[in-house]
């Protein structure tokens, strides 16, 4: 696959068939792009919004440089992905030879043969000869050879056919791509780039709707037609210009069990915004979010339309990596065939009160449950029921502003952490180069990886590692990606952004190393969210979040006078602990005062215990109550002092304890803001300097114009 130009470098401008083009390198690939017709350099510098204007009507065939980040990162996933995939069938066709042995000329061994090993001649091995484990890798090795693995991948909507050809020469066991796009411009472009950079033999354009090329692969025979046919791919490409919700039908049918569906939405004005609530509503099945965490809600958005889609056809989703990046969502998900994972979908999906217009808290609502139980035979089966509801007020428990509701969306895990991890093991030995946005991609998929609190402990910071340990302690460091339990769910979706809530009290906005501090100090677990800078995850719910900002208020940035106005969602904030504080002694006079009549008219003990419980029972029946899973789950020290187990492994109960219990006030807490401890960098970075979150690449830089000669 050697490129026609092995000496051309970028920026050259070369001739075919008889017009003038611009040799543009990205990774190993050479795409030619019409050269400017203008000549700016006699002219003063013009503005960059008539640059980028100007740069937009030159492309008759899209290309934007700004997703460089987007295709690297895509090469090292579909690189990391096949590496599994391929490993997983190499393991599948290892057990079916274990099963059924062969001699060593490959044929099947007789039921006359001993059990022992046995030579090609029936008898027994000598000393130093093969055994059968030698035969058996002899075997599968010439199987491989005989049959090599396909690794098929669909780029549905190539345009330049830059994505095409980069998987074609930088993913080294890819046996066949085809790049389908509707353009005919696009194709001619596409087979001009294929010729230069010589992968014909891998690379096959086609000329057509994605979706019609998809169902077509439906058909039980081969089709007629002469449009290139491999069958069903393991990998499906969808990277349109705007939104992948009329292609994902399509392509969850055209996706081998087991593929890889990566995903690329642009709209993100429709599914991170709330201009556009219908139209959300109809291309992915819910409504979207507003304020800090829209972001993330347009992934979940965006996972409830594909696993929607999926679930119609028996088809269940695993979110492998899901991030929000610049203008666009990347979503990478593995698909499979399994309608006993289907049944799962409807617990993992959820409603969500949102306060966007109050304190920006919200309330989680999740649409089904899924519970655990054991059968006669002890063994862990799920039951599907309906969930209870509401669970929130019209208002906000908290600023008293009335709430919005979101959803429905994918309530799931949003990346698999092995995934992640295989990709960043990759990093180290590849070129900087070639893959030029490394350290971006090094510093999103690092935050990503430390957004699951489960691997983040709040006590001692131990390394996020998601790979099992063997015996011997050493790590399980396989090509195979595990599986995650269909029935886990995120029970702490979502962040919060300290600017906002620092906004909403009108006070000075704490540092996140102070604010992780005295989460930590509390016991309660927290990191950040790669959707957007100076933000929080945490498992702490919002009262002890507020309590932490009016501690904060307190000890730290007083609020001046006339800042909240009367009625406003800081100004309720910054009363409800001074009201609480009024009612919890009201409450223990009148406690006082109903014992003290217990023990004047209690007849003997009896009568005296049963009346001393009511009154203990009355004071204590308006106290707020909560799954134990919500509490305050440590010592000031960090030492843990609740058994309930976090859902942490497959077998974990994913569904929360209903039994109430007495919540702690938040007035009992002892908050310091600890910097020290807040600053204890997860130890998966190491403390090293990483690049989270991207400065813009260039001035007026975005989603660009859709090519002219779509």
């Amino acid at each position: 696959m050697a490129s026609l130009f092995p000496s051309a470098t970028a920026g050259q401008t070369v001739q075919q068939n008889g017009k003038e083009y611009e040799l543009v390198k990205e990774g190993l690939a050479f795409i030619l792009k019409p050269a400017s017709k203008d000549t700016p350099k006699d002219t003063p510098s013009n503005p960059h919004k008539k640059d980028a204007e100007n740069e937009s009507q030159q492309d008759s065939v899209f290309y934007n440089p700004i997703q460089q980040f987007n295709r690297d990162l895509s090469v090292l996933a579909i690189r990391a992905y096949g590496e599994h995939l391929l490993a997983l069938r190499r393991q599948k066709m290892e057990k079916k030879m274990m099963r059924t042995p062969r001699s060593a000329n490959g044929r099947k061994r007789k039921r006359g043969d001993e059990d022992g090993d046995t030579n090609p001649e029936g008898g027994t091995l000598a000393p130093g000869a093969a055994t059968i484990d030698d035969i058996l890798e002899s075997n599968i090795d010439r199987f491989s050879k005989q049959n090599p693995q396909a690794f098929k991948i669909l780029d549905a909507l190539s345009a330049t056919g830059l994505r095409a050809l980069r998987y074609a020469k930088e993913i080294p066991f890819v046996t066949a791509i085809i790049a389908n796009d509707l353009s005919a411009s696009a194709i001619q472009s596409m087979k001009l780039n294929i010729d230069r950079n010589g992968v014909g033999k891998v690379v096959r354009p086609n000329n057509g709707d994605a979706r019609t090329y998809l169902y077509s692969l439906l058909e039980s025979q081969k089709p007629a037609s002469d449009r290139p046919y491999v069958g069903k791919f393991d990998v499906i490409d969808l990277d349109p210009y705007g939104t992948a919700a009329p292609f994902m039908d399509a392509a969850v049918q055209g996706i081998n069990d087991g593929g890889l569906l990566c995903v690329t939405c642009t709209d993100a004005g429709v599914f991170a915004s709330t201009g556009h609530p219908e139209k959300a509503f109809a291309l992915y099945g819910g409504l979207p979010l507003k304020g800090p965490l829209s972001h993330e809600g347009g992934l979940r958005l965006i996972l409830n339309g594909i696993a929607a889609s999926a679930a119609k056809y028996g088809l269940a989703i695993e979110p492998l990596l899901s991030l929000s990046i610049d203008f666009y969502a990347r979503i990478f998900v593995r698909i499979y065939r399994s309608p006993a994972e289907v049944k799962f979908t409807a617990g993992n999906t959820m409603l969500v009160y949102d306060c966007d217009a109050g304190c920006g808290a919200w309330t989680i609502q999740p649409l089904a449950q899924t519970k655990q139980r054991p059968d006669k035979k002890g063994e862990i089966t799920y039951h599907f029921s309906l969930a209870q509801g509401p669970v929130s007020t019209p208002k906000c428990e908290h600023c008293g502003v009335k709430t919005h509701l979101g959803g429905p969306m994918w309530a799931g895990p949003l990346h698999n952490p092995y995934f992640i991890q295989k990709i960043l093991d990759m990093l180290p030995t590849i070129d900087r180069e070639t893959y030029r946005t490394i350290d971006r991609v090094e510093g999103m998929l690092t935050t990503a990886l430390e957004e699951d609190l489960d691997l983040v402990a709040s006590s001692k910071e131990t390394t996020p590692n998601p790979y099992p340990l063997v015996d011997d302690g050493s790590q399980q460091l396989s090509a195979i990606i595990p599986r995650a339990n269909p029935a886990l769910r995120d029970h702490h979706p979502f962040f919060f952004s300290l600017s906002a809530i620092a906004k909403v009290l009108h006070t000075q906005t704490v540092s996140f190393d102070l604010f992780r501090g005295a989460l930590c100090h509390l016991g309660y677990r927290s990191t950040r969210s790669h959707t957007k800078p100076n933000s929080i995850r945490t498992d702490a719910p919002w009262d002890v979040i507020w309590e932490i900002m009016r501690e904060w208020v307190r000890q730290k940035s007083p609020i001046k006078e006339g800042a909240l106005s009367i009625g406003s969602a800081g100004a309720t904030i910054m009363r409800t602990s001074a009201n609480k504080t009024l009612q919890d002694d009201s409450r223990l006079s009148i406690l006082k005062r109903e014992i003290g009549e217990a023990l004047e008219s209690g007849q003997d003990l009896r009568d005296l215990t049963t009346k001393i419980e009511a009154a203990l029972y009355r004071s204590g029946s308006t106290l707020p109550t909560k799954s134990t899973s919500e509490l305050n789950p440590s010592n000031a020290d960090g030492s843990s002092n609740d058994t309930t187990d976090h859902e942490e492994g497959p077998e974990a109960d994913e569904t929360s304890n209903d039994a109430p219990v007495t919540k702690l006030h938040p007035n009992t807490l002892n908050i310091v803001f600890d910097e020290a401890l807040g600053r204890r960098a997860p130890a998966s970075s190491s403390g090293k300097r990483i690049m989270r979150y991207q400065v813009n690449p260039r001035a007026n830089w975005g989603p660009m114009s859709r090519a002219s000669g779509a």
